[in-house]
């Protein structure tokens, strides 16, 4: 049954559409694509031609340990396509009966509901290349606006985030995403600011201390240039060292990013020098995309908008969430210089932003990568700030 409510959207929304069979990485591709169990029974049930029977019957498989949200599966093939794919890149199930019977994942991704608080709010996922090519164009900040919207929207689990928010957390989300925004300053040294400002938040909400919170949320959080020495020798193996210990950590779980990240390395260790190596990698994606901070804030303000950072549904605490989020930062970084450091078309670049994504969205990212960061002692800001200014 459908809904009108008013939903919080970001300014790109209402503009998305889906390029469906003219995606160089389609979102049905490399990934079992988990159902709930109405939608299991639904497909089941469902009147349709035999050839279509067929294929769902034969790829859809139910997991081992059922929920009801997560009951079933569509296993990709041997060549990593959802067995509903048809050979023009387009849903099967959708070119034969409809977008009404689709799965909620099919039906509604990239696009993504979260209502909260009674507040209802949409956006889409970076993991699809059609959402970053707006982002990649888009050359204003990120802006919010209410808008009614008529969706059928998908069973909504309750959250068990563990923070006290006073009854202000989406605007103590947009308020974090406000701190991103500042284009006063260098991207890195925005992330260091959240830091600051995260911490202070931190410390208001655990007191419980609305008049502070309010007064908080009422500033134009206060930021400023500061210099730092360049990038030397020390600082770069350090950073190559985190950026590799991630990687080795994350190809054991995703396929979609092991070619950009082993490329990446290869390119920093091919040479005996580094430094210049690095050097000259970032003057050359640098003079391919002047504008980049432009979009690696767009990513990052619409990942933190569509996660609901920092109070994911998860039992960490508010400052590793933060440190994922700077250790996303950094790996977007590395990979995006790493990867075009021979090429210069900027679906590339979006292909491997897009890879990371899909990392990110499908796994637990924040949680092992806030803690990878820990047992490699890159905690500290002091540490953080090594590592994002690469």
């Amino acid at each position: 049954m459908k809904e009108t409510h008013s939903f919080l959207m970001p300014d790109y929304f209402p503009d998305f559409s889906c390029k469906m069979g003219a995606c160089r990485s389609a979102c049905c591709v490399g990934w079992p694509i988990s159902i709930s169990m109405q939608n299991y029974f639904h497909l089941l049930g469902m009147d349709c031609p035999q050839s279509l029977r067929d294929r769902i019957d034969c790829g859809l498989h139910i997991y081992d340990h059922p929920t009801q949200e997560r009951y079933a599966c569509f296993e990709p093939r041997y060549n990593g396509d959802c067995p509903l794919r048809m050979s023009d890149g387009r849903c099967g199930l959708h070119a034969e009966m409809g977008e009404e019977v689709l799965p909620d994942i099919c039906r509604l991704y990239p696009r993504g509901i979260r209502v909260e608080e009674g507040l209802y709010e949409c956006s889409c996922a970076n993991s699809c290349e059609a959402v970053l090519e707006m982002l990649y164009e888009k050359q204003e900040p990120i802006t919010f606006t209410r808008k009614a919207m008529t969706i059928q929207i998908p069973p909504i689990s309750e959250r068990s985030t563990i923070f006290e928010t006073l009854g202000l957390e989406q605007k103590i989300r947009l308020y974090f995403i406000e701190v991103i925004q500042n284009r006063d300053i260098p991207l890195p040294q925005r992330i260091l600011c959240l830091g600051t400002v995260l911490d202070k938040m931190d410390r208001i909400l655990a007191n419980r201390d609305k008049p502070g919170l309010d007064r908080l949320l009422a500033e134009i959080p206060k930021t400023q240039l500061t210099q730092h020495p360049d990038i030397d020798h020390a600082h770069l193996r350090y950073g190559l060292h985190i950026a590799e210990q991630m990687l080795e950590l994350l190809d054991e779980r995703s396929q979609s990013i092991r070619q950009f990240g082993e490329s990446a390395l290869a390119y920093f260790r091919n040479g005996e020098n580094e430094l210049e190596q690095y050097l000259n990698e970032n003057r050359h994606f640098e003079g391919l995309f002047p504008n980049w901070e432009n979009f690696f804030e767009h990513m990052l303000v619409n990942h933190m908008f569509f996660s609901q950072f920092p109070f994911q549904d998860r039992p960490e605490s508010m400052y590793s969430e933060y440190v994922a989020l700077c250790a996303l930062y950094a790996l977007l970084r590395f990979l995006a210089l790493g990867w075009m450091a021979e090429r210069d078309n900027p679906d590339d670049l979006i292909d491997v932003m897009a890879a990371a994504f899909r990392l990110v969205d499908h796994t637990e990212f924040d949680r092992y990568a806030s803690h990878l960061l820990h047992r490699l002692n890159c905690t500290e800001p002091s540490q953080l700030h090594d590592l994002i200014r690469l």
